[in-house]
């Protein structure tokens, strides 16, 4: 697991970094939220564990920037602020656990553990391609884990695409699974789908495509890195 602790008081910082190497689990710091948040936009980190008190900004203003970006990495806020309503302000900001100080480290240790196992459940039902992925529980879209803004109909059209993948499908079954998806189709509509969901994956840096085998079909693949 990589993890990033931000986090500006530095006793606090290096006690956690030794705790967690200890733990076999590679952490690194950061003392701001503006450092934070260039860093989880650049790597690919598992997990953070924030402290609410940064000097540049509140800790739950870094969690609704991160998650804005489409970053869905487990988030968990250190804080004094312990009552119930900033564990309520946390949780809303769209951060997965909130910690009051002070704090055992077992107990941090296990909610993060808590966190990355509600995480891996979350990626079960998330389908992949290349870098766009399909969320089957919210039904969102993404690209490098930033959000694309698509139709239902189109994003029925990649889940079904995703579903089959490595299985052309002709237009005429195409078709039917959208009816069957109560989305009703006119002439040539399917066609017209197709081009503008090509023309919006390109836009977002998709590498994932939808192509046409002449004589089988449609079908979702990657470009070769």
């Amino acid at each position: 697991m990589k993890l990033l602790v931000v986090e500006d008081d530095a006793a606090l910082a290096e006690a956690l970094l030794a705790a967690f190497n200890r733990a076999d689990i590679n952490a690194e710091f950061c003392a701001t939220g503006s450092g934070a948040a260039e860093l989880l936009s650049l790597y690919a980190f598992d997990a953070a564990v924030i402290d609410r008190g940064l000097p540049d900004m509140d800790g739950l203003d870094l969690v609704r920037l991160v998650r804005r970006g489409g970053n869905r990495i487990p988030l968990i806020i250190l804080t004094a602020q312990s009552d119930v309503g900033s564990r309520i302000d946390g949780l809303d900001s769209g951060a997965d656990d909130y910690l009051g100080k002070p704090f055992l480290f077992a107990e941090l240790l296990s909610r993060l553990n808590a966190v990355m196992r509600r995480a891996e459940q979350r990626l079960s039902n998330t389908m992949v391609c290349g870098n766009l992925a399909f969320d089957a529980d919210s039904r969102v879209v993404s690209v490098n884990a930033a959000p694309i803004d698509l139709s239902p109909r189109e994003r029925t059209l990649i889940e079904i695409l995703l579903r089959s993948r490595g299985r052309p499908l002709n237009a005429a079954q195409l078709e039917d699974r959208l009816c069957a998806a109560n989305d009703a189709l006119t002439a040539n509509a399917l066609e017209v789908s197709i081009h503008r969901l090509r023309r919006k994956l390109k836009a977002a840096g998709s590498t994932a495509r939808i192509a046409w085998l002449r004589g089988l079909g449609y079908c979702i693949e990657a470009d070769a890195a």
